[in-house]
């Protein structure tokens, strides 16, 4: 299922990492990680609130 919302919530956290990221010619491992986690919590969170499909 495509959610729109999901998307643009994800495209936002990336956008925003990529450009806090871009001047650095280092990034921490603690920051690459709060980064993953929150896709991560994301996307789990829209799979919870997807519709579970029923079967006949």
């Amino acid at each position: 299922m495509h959610d729109p919302e999901l998307t643009a919530q994800l495209t936002r956290l990336i956008d925003e990492a990529l450009d806090s990221y871009r001047a650095r010619d280092l990034v921490a491992g603690s920051e690459v990680t709060d980064l993953l986690l929150d896709l991560r919590l994301l996307l789990l969170a829209a799979d919870e609130a997807a519709p579970t499909p029923t079967t006949s």
